[in-house]
């Protein structure tokens, strides 16, 4: 059973890192599509987003089924028949929506850059052709902050729909505990302390496995004294204490010594749910509310999705047809000024579609 089990394991480890590294390369494409100024400009900007919201829409689905079908393939290797039905879709994060989400790409660039307000190219070409070599490599270093953002949602987002549709699989099949697996092979350092410490527990059916950012970890299910998920653990868990001293560039250590003093607490991120956090780390009183995403909060966020790409529609009609070169507004709480580019004409496009999607997904009539 450990062998099928671990052959299932490896499977999904194969299948996601795909799915991740194909979102990853169709988002950074269309960002990279942009100018440095459309960076700046609303108008480019939340149509680039707006794109991207509908490729993660469309990986989301793709990361539940995967999901799903690896927990039938673990409930089968523990005796189990999977049942109940699997909603397709479900929003991934709380207090939020996944148009803001992919927009945070653009945010980050913009957040590096104005430590430097007077370096603002027009293109790339001005960059390359720039006798200060410091401005090129600014813009490189803004370029690369935006991609990790890009990187560790989609990593992120990617994982944390997996294991749910997982979870809520073993749940309705009637599995009242499952276990964490780790998973060093997919990590350039092995698997982070925070997992090789919660490794050892396992959960109740009532309890969502706790993350953090760019977590692999993966379920299993426990069901009776059939328990995979722990064969396997051990074995990693031999091999990640049996390497010394510090991990370079990280500030844990994957010693068996230094691990026996690690202490972790999980605390309930705003946005992800429950994550693990190192028992010192500072968490933010303030933050708003989690609840676990479901179909009402999926249409929630689809009709602030609609909203947005309502009034907008209208501002990208009011800029393009009129004679202004731009066009200043305020929406739910936040300025925007829509620019008149090249680019602005297929931003426009992508929100128009976005638009239609939320549309049809709420069942409004067009």
């Amino acid at each position: 059973m450990a062998d099928s089990a671990l052959a299932a394991v490896q499977a999904l480890d194969d299948q996601r890192v795909k799915l991740v590294d194909e979102f990853v390369r169709r988002a950074w494409n269309m960002w990279r599509s942009l100018t440095p100024s459309d960076w700046w400009n609303d108008a480019v900007a939340e149509g680039a987003a707006a794109y991207v919201t509908q490729q993660h829409i469309a990986f989301v689905k793709a990361m539940r089924q995967q999901g799903i079908s690896y927990a039938d393939t673990m409930l089968r290797l523990a005796g189990v028949n999977g049942l109940g039905e699997i909603p397709q879709y479900e929003v991934v994060r709380a207090n939020t929506d996944p148009w803001q989400v992919a927009m945070r790409v653009a945010d980050t660039y913009r957040t590096q850059a104005v430590k430097n307000p007077e370096i603002r190219p027009a293109t790339w070409d001005e960059i390359l052709k720039d006798a200060d070599q410091s401005a090129a490599d600014h813009v490189k270093a803004w370029l690369m902050s935006a991609k990790i953002q890009l990187e560790n949602n989609a990593v992120t987002d990617g994982y944390v729909t997996q294991n749910r549709a997982i979870q809520s699989r073993y749940r309705s099949s009637g599995v009242e505990r499952y276990r964490r697996v780790i998973h060093p092979e997919l990590s350039k350092t092995g698997s982070c302390g925070l997992c090789v410490v919660a490794a050892t527990n396992t959960f109740t059916r009532a309890d969502l496995m706790p993350m953090h950012n760019r977590c692999k970890c993966t379920v299993a299910p426990i069901v009776g004294s059939n328990d995979p998920g722990l064969k396997l653990n051990s074995d990693d868990l031999m091999t990640i204490y049996k390497a010394a001293g510090k991990t370079a560039g990280r500030d844990y250590s994957t010693s068996a010594t230094d691990l026996t003093k690690l202490r972790v607490k999980v605390v309930n991120n705003s946005e992800l749910g429950p994550v693990l956090l190192r028992k010192d780390a500072p968490v933010n009183s303030n933050a708003p509310e989690w609840r676990l995403p479901d179909m009402k909060m999926t249409h929630a966020q689809m009709e602030r999705m609609f909203a947005r790409a309502t009034e907008f529609n209208a501002r990208y009609k009011e800029l393009l047809n009129g004679d202004k070169d731009s066009v200043q507004f305020r929406f739910d709480g936040r300025s925007y000024e829509f620019k008149k580019t090249v680019h602005t004409k297929q931003a426009w496009q992508y929100v128009r579609s976005l638009l239609a999607y939320s549309r049809g997904f709420l069942g409004l009539a067009a």
